[in-house]
């Protein structure tokens, strides 16, 4: 495998937000688009239970979200587990920089509800899923998992959200397997994340196990009726191709490149490495507990 330093991984990506750039996805509801631009469709009833398209419980489908605004239209019936988007499948590659902009409103708020996901497909390394965003009650978290812990969630960003309400994350992930990086806007504004402790605003770590693609849309949560709105989706090579989904000025104050920056902000205090899963937490299996905690009568606690 290439050895990869950060300093490389700076320079090459600085290379590419100096140059022309092809957007390599680019989805806009209010220009019609159809949300099949978004990918391959991943609707399921159960875990493992695939349906093959839309139907009136399950689907995304372009709409209006309830202020009139059009956008691709994410909905699961009570008990449905899954309608997502899963966008550049099979096309991700290791020591590439991915700025991914995303412009969405929330319907429904609940419990677990996962609304993007950076998946690992081959997962050679038990890392399941590398990134994701999901909801700890009403606090939307930004979740890693390191290589060989696969399902060991740690929250290293949260912000609780409101219904009805349009929000724009950008999302910059380098595959290196030995220097990969990771920086997080939330409308906008370059986010402060918690590194074991230190608040950073470059996130070192491994985000690539073989294949690790970017997914759109709703998982888990499953307790309740789901409706999510998608309006922009924008992936590309550098940062000026996510500005709009991502909600980044244009102004040159925002980083277009992946060095590592440290700020002396207090970092979240936590009691275990997901904060809101530790002991007394409410849960229906482990996978809602963190550390070695297991789920005892709804409550996480020690085994």
């Amino acid at each position: 495998m290439k050895s990869f330093s950060l300093s490389q991984a700076v320079s090459i990506l600085s290379l590419l937000n100096l140059g022309a750039s092809t957007l390599l996805l680019d989805f806009d509801a209010q220009r019609g688009d159809n949300p099949s631009i978004l990918g391959l469709l991943n609707l399921e009833q159960a875990r493992g239970d695939s349906i093959s398209a839309n139907t009136k419980d399950l689907y995304i489908k372009l709409d209006k979200d309830p202020k009139g605004v059009q956008a691709a239209h994410v909905h699961r019936k009570a008990g449905y587990i899954r309608a997502e988007y899963h966008s550049l499948k099979d096309k991700t590659k290791e020591d590439t920089s991915y700025f991914i902009g995303y412009t969405f409103s929330l319907g429904t708020i609940t419990h677990n509800l996962v609304v993007w996901q950076w998946k690992e497909y081959k997962n050679a390394a038990a890392q399941n899923v590398p990134l994701n965003l999901e909801f700890n009650n009403d606090v939307l978290e930004l979740i890693y998992e390191a290589p060989g812990t696969n399902s060991k969630k740690v929250a290293k960003w949260g912000k609780k959200l409101q219904t009805g309400v349009t929000y724009r994350v950008g999302i910059v992930i380098n595959t290196s397997t030995t220097d990969g990086a990771l920086q997080f806007y939330w409308n906008g504004v370059r986010q402060t994340l918690n590194d074991n402790g230190t608040a950073t605003k470059t996130l070192k770590g491994v985000f690539w196990a073989g294949q690790s693609d970017p997914k759109f849309g709703a998982y888990r949560g499953e307790e309740t009726v789901i409706d999510t709105y998608i309006y922009k989706v924008q992936i590309g090579t550098k940062l000026d191709d996510i500005r709009d989904a991502a909600g980044i000025g244009s102004d040159p104050s925002p980083s277009t490149t992946l060095a590592t920056v440290t700020t002396t902000a207090k970092p979240p205090t936590t009691t275990c490495s997901w904060e809101g899963h530790c002991i007394g937490a409410p849960c229906k299996d482990e996978n809602d507990c963190s550390d070695d905690f297991v789920c005892k009568s709804g409550s996480c606690a020690k085994p």
